[in-house]
């Protein structure tokens, strides 16, 4: 495998999300590069809903500096960063990178489930996951929720237990009995352990999912 391909470049909202991106990545036995596209949570979400033209051009400078360290895949390892940017744009104008998001994911999980429960980071983030589980599996029944505070929680590396208990998520999943829980932030699979020991549905990482779809050359 060539050093093209064992490196990823990395790009997610915040610096907590985009060290858990480089960390995930580096967990699956490759070399990891991060940058963060925004400073804090705050930040991420005033560039994603007042000024996502600007962070589509930081996204792309980001991928060019990439690029110039000569790595080729490029994982955006954020939800609601992914939904915000023109990807398309950025597609034609990086057109040397294997660019990689989380919302390639879904495509795969609505044709396996009847009903969905999604947790996303921002409303704007949940609606994108949404259009895309609905044009795949029109019956599909999604209860979504949007979760910055627990994002926050996060982002201050509270523990895992503590955050779980605080927000009653484990009592939030079972009150709506779904098929299987979607972690629709990259934030959140630091609860996923945590989740799996108090629920008896799979806790889905699209993180995990979006790996798959990678084309080492």
């Amino acid at each position: 495998m060539s050093e093209t391909y064992s490196t990823f470049g990395v790009i997610a909202g915040t610096p907590q999300d985009t060290k858990m991106g480089v960390d995930f990545i580096r967990k699956k036995g490759f070399e990891a590069v991060g940058v963060p596209a925004a400073s804090s949570p705050e930040e991420q979400n005033m560039l994603q809903f007042l000024k996502p033209e600007i962070l589509t051009r930081k996204v792309i400078a980001i991928i060019g500096d990439f690029q110039k360290q000569n790595i080729k895949n490029v994982m955006i390892y954020c939800n609601s960063l992914s939904a915000t940017i023109d990807l398309e744009l950025i597609r034609q104008e990086c057109s040397a990178a294997n660019i990689l998001t989380p919302l390639q994911a879904y495509r795969n999980l609505a044709s396996r489930y009847r009903k969905l429960m999604v947790w996303a980071a921002n409303g704007m983030c949940l609606k994108t996951i949404e259009k895309i589980l609905y044009e795949n599996n029109p019956a599909i029944q999604i209860i979504g929720i949007s979760m910055l505070p627990v994002i926050n929680a996060i982002e201050s590396l509270e523990r895992p237990e503590d955050i779980v208990y605080k927000f009653n998520l484990t009592g939030l999943v079972k009150s709506f009995n779904p098929e299987g829980l979607v972690l629709g932030c990259t934030h959140l699979p630091y609860l996923k352990e945590k989740l799996e020991g108090n629920l008896s549905i799979p806790v889905i990482d699209p993180a995990e999912e979006m790996l798959k779809d990678v084309a080492f050359g």
